[in-house]
């Protein structure tokens, strides 16, 4: 860099790169660490609620909501079907995709479910999730008779709905494998010490 002149003083970087004042190429190198900083950061934020389980259990609900709208939508307004039965058929497809994205998202470590379980899991799933849509009513209606506004008591329900499904989901769908409990009989004993 021919004519290059540091300034009285330079800057030290939070990248620990010397900085001249007033550079084009120390402004950019700035703004690279800031933006390393940022974005890692960032990064590392995104990593760390990913863990939770209730992230990913909102992330898997957030997604299922425009997927029931379209099934909604596609049952009402495309073949016709009365409101009341287009919301029950849209529910069926979109619970049995959120069931099957939550196991393998929210509960990923279950690896154990074979077989008869994903079924016995998946209807354990939808019945959890009714329990939800009965307690967002419920907490809506009551809301709305004491005078609440219907927007908060929108979200009110559906807050309610989600902390119920989750609960539920933890204690009573997504449960873990039980430990084999091997109990030691002499006849194992016995099997054992002959063959070693």
């Amino acid at each position: 860099m021919r004519g290059y002149q540091p300034g009285p003083t330079p800057l030290k970087g939070g990248c620990g790169y010397v900085l001249p004042y007033a550079t084009v190429h120390g402004i950019h190198h700035i703004v690279s660490c800031v933006l390393e900083v940022k974005v890692g950061g960032l990064y590392r934020l995104i990593r760390m609620l990913w863990q939770r389980r209730v992230v990913r259990f909102a992330f898997v609900g957030g997604f299922g909501i425009p997927l029931n709208m379209t099934f909604l939508w596609l049952f009402h307004s495309l073949l016709h079907m009365p409101m009341v039965l287009a919301w029950i058929c849209a529910f069926e497809p979109s619970a049995l995709i959120n069931f099957y994205l939550n196991q393998r998202i929210t509960y990923s470590e279950q690896r154990h479910v074979q077989g008869w379980e994903w079924i016995r899991r998946s209807f354990k799933a939808q019945v959890s999730q009714l329990s939800g849509q009965v307690v967002n009513v419920l907490v809506f209606a009551g809301l709305l008779l004491l005078g609440v506004h219907y927007l908060p008591a929108d979200a009110a329900g559906i807050i309610a709905a989600f902390s119920a499904n989750f609960l539920l989901a933890n204690r009573y769908v997504f449960t873990p494998a039980a430990p084999i409990i091997v109990k030691d009989t002499p006849e194992l004993l016995a099997e054992y010490e002959s063959v070693a």
